[in-house]
C-alpha cells in the first residue's frame, strides 16, 4: 500500500511541475505596448476565438473629431490564426491591419478621425482559424 501511495505522490508532483509557456492576453498587451513608438496607450481589446466557425470579436468605442489614433494588432504565436483588426463606422470599413488587395499584414494602422461618434472594432482570424490576439487603441496627436 505504501508503494502505491508513493507512486501516486510522484505522479502528482510530476504533474504539478509541468509549466505552460503559452502567451497570455496580458503578455500580448505588453508586447503591443512596446510597439507604440510615440503613441499613448488608451485601451486594449482582447480576443480569443475558436474554430467552427468563429464569429469576430466586436467592440464599440467613441472616437473624437480631429484626433489621430493608432490601431495595433498583436496575435499569439501559440495559435495558428493570424489576427486582423478592422475599424468600421456603421457599415463602412475605415482602417484595417490587413490589406486584402496585396495580402500584406501591418502591425498597426493610423486613423485620422473626421467626426466624433461611435465606431466599431472587429477582430477576426484569417481562414477562420482559432487564435488569441489583442487589439490596441492609442492616441497619436490632436490635429
Amino acid at each position: 500500500m505504501k508503494i502505491f501511495s508513493a507512486i501516486i505522490l510522484i505522479l502528482v508532483l510530476l504533474l504539478v511541475k509541468v509549466e505552460i509557456k503559452a502567451q497570455s492576453q496580458t503578455e500580448l498587451v505588453e508586447i503591443c505596448t512596446m510597439m507604440l513608438d510615440g503613441a499613448t496607450y488608451l485601451k486594449d481589446f482582447p480576443a480569443q476565438l475558436e474554430a467552427n466557425p468563429p464569429q469576430p470579436a466586436k467592440f464599440s468605442l467613441i472616437l473624437s473629431k480631429d484626433t489621430q489614433y493608432r490601431l495595433s494588432m498583436c496575435a499569439s504565436k501559440d495559435y495558428p490564426g493570424e489576427g486582423v483588426l478592422q475599424l468600421y463606422d456603421n457599415n463602412r470599413l475605415l482602417a484595417s491591419t490587413y490589406n486584402v488587395a496585396t495580402g500584406r499584414d501591418y502591425p498597426f494602422v493610423d486613423f485620422r478621425c473626421q467626426k466624433t461618434g461611435v465606431y466599431h472594432i472587429f477582430i477576426s482570424f484569417k481562414e477562420g482559424k482559432p487564435g488569441l490576439a489583442v487589439g490596441m487603441l492609442s492616441f497619436v496627436k490632436k490635429l
